[in-house]
């Protein structure tokens, strides 16, 4: 296939210096986010309440058109099961979901790696489930820079050379498949991506910048491979459209996390929930489990330590207001 691994994968000291290069990223997600000191606090000293409804939120996914009829049935099954009514709330990305978190206006939600772990240092959430397999362990997947199938650039080496020359396309700026981990890679490289290439931009998601590259519109562009293999095979590309010149070590999957803020009780029934869904409606599980294009998942419980290693990617920058 067209999209064949290439190059060597990222490794040991590296990261550590690579993360430095993180600070602009995050700090463009900390403002679209609003999730500094000046963010909604709550009293302490007043105990957590179970809300009276529960709101759950989704990133749209241009691959995945039928993503909110997926949930449907899981809304119903909540519903039904927490006695109480059951919202779906549409956001634009990953930063407005954050920030609908941390002012209160949404209980749970899906997100990537690096988004959860902007949520989880200011405090916002911690996982609920993740998919993952009947052995208990979670889900992982890759990210991977693409080229257009005509392109001179037929390895990482050729991109540091012609880096002058090249437009760059990432995912959203939350992203770890699609900004995260290659822009760390890039650095381990001695790449600085806004200053050595021609330019870079956000697509927002992964299919976006997977039609962009087949389009010829950018150069290079950082995607799940997970996205790439599921165009392939539905036919939203040709297998030779698009090439992958480097594909990461494996990243954690994205979750489904829930507002840290809320009475521990109520996590644990909704936890309870979300664990015996697919055998309570094995149905509308069978609607959503197509989403994480892995055949035999199912949800287990999330854990934080699972993101340490992008944790510590974090921790390893000198006055990361991150984690302020």
């Amino acid at each position: 296939m067209g999209y064949g691994r290439t190059s060597n994968l990222v490794g040991g000291a590296g990261w550590a210096r690579a993360v430095r290069i993180l600070l602009a990223g995050v700090g463009l997600v900390l403002a679209m986010t609003g999730c500094g000191d000046a963010g909604a606090k709550r009293d302490a000293s007043v105990p957590p309440q179970r809300p009276t409804a529960l709101r759950i939120g989704w990133v749209p996914n241009d691959e995945d058109v039928e993503r909110r009829a997926r949930w449907e049935g899981l809304r119903i099954y909540l519903e039904k099961t927490l006695k109480m009514p059951v919202e779906l709330v549409q956001t634009g990305s990953y930063a407005p979901a954050i920030e609908a978190m941390r002012a209160g206006k949404m209980e749970i939600c899906g997100l990537a790696p690096f988004a959860y772990l902007i949520a989880s240092e200011k405090g916002i959430a911690e996982p609920l489930v993740a998919p993952g397999f009947s052995d208990g362990k979670a889900n992982h997947y890759r990210s991977g820079f693409i080229v257009p199938a005509n392109s001179k650039l037929k390895s990482m080496d050729d991109v540091k050379a012609r880096a002058r020359e090249i437009t760059l396309a990432w995912a959203d700026p939350a992203s770890a498949s699609g900004h995260l981990v290659p822009r760390a890679y890039l650095e381990t490289l001695g790449i600085n991506p806004e200053k050595d290439f021609k330019q870079t931009l956000f697509s927002l998601n992964h299919t976006a910048s997977i039609m962009t590259v087949k389009a010829g519109k950018v150069d290079l562009a950082a995607v799940t491979t997970t996205s790439l293999r599921s165009m392939v095979e539905k036919k939203r590309i040709g297998a030779d459209d698009v090439r992958l010149i480097w594909e990461s070590e494996p990243i954690m999957a994205s979750i489904i996390a829930i507002r840290k803020d809320l009475p521990a009780a109520f996590k644990a029934e909704i936890l309870a929930a979300y664990l015996g869904f697919a055998k309570a409606a094995p149905e509308a599980w069978a609607q959503i489990a197509p989403i994480y294009l892995t055949p035999g998942v199912e949800w287990v419980a999330a854990k934080d330590q699972d993101f340490d290693s992008l944790r510590r990617l974090a921790h390893g920058v000198k006055n990361l207001q991150l984690l302020n």
